[in-house]
């Protein structure tokens, strides 16, 4: 009995965070972008140039990778700001679950990728990790946003297709 009771109760938390994170999310770009960048940070050509290669990438495999720029997630954790997201915007094909976002929180100097059970084989957190410290980070550091998220998304893709290699 207390089992079920404590099982119902930590339902009803789960869910209860769960909405409340939902509204707090950005709405869903229409028309659908892979690149969104609420900070502009990212030049337009930028942004094209990036949304070109996801696109094409999202055509040639069906997998799906997303890259969102927002300033802060608040009180937020990181990790389930981009889970949330990811699950509100339909990142990926919902049956295969394919979907990755990367996730930037500027102004918290964070950032994180969260992948898809679909592709969680291809892009563990250890890789998801080491692409963001050896491939993002270091751009990042020298200010250049644009390139750490252009070798970053390279490195994703190349992931999935089981070529990455961490340094």
């Amino acid at each position: 009995m207390i089992k079920q009771l404590l099982l119902s109760l930590s339902l009803f938390f789960v869910c209860s965070v769960h909405a409340q994170i939902e509204k707090e999310l950005p709405a869903k770009p229409n028309p659908q972008k892979l690149v969104v960048d609420y900070t502009n940070t990212l030049a337009p050509d930028q942004q094209e140039s990036l949304e070109r290669k996801l696109t094409a990438y999202d055509d040639s495999t069906s997998n799906q990778v997303a890259v969102v720029i927002v300033s802060t997630t608040g009180d937020r954790d990181i990790a389930d700001y981009a889970v949330a997201l990811g699950r509100a915007w339909g990142i990926g094909n919902k049956e295969f679950n394919n979907g990755i976002l990367l996730l930037v929180a500027k102004n918290d100097r964070k950032i994180w990728i969260a992948t898809g059970y679909g592709l969680e084989g291809a892009l563990p957190d250890i890789t998801a990790k080491s692409i963001i410290d050896n491939e993002i980070k270091p751009n990042f550091k020298d200010n250049d946003f644009y390139r750490g998220l252009d070798e970053g998304t390279d490195a994703i893709i190349a992931a999935t297709q089981g070529e990455y290699k961490a340094p």
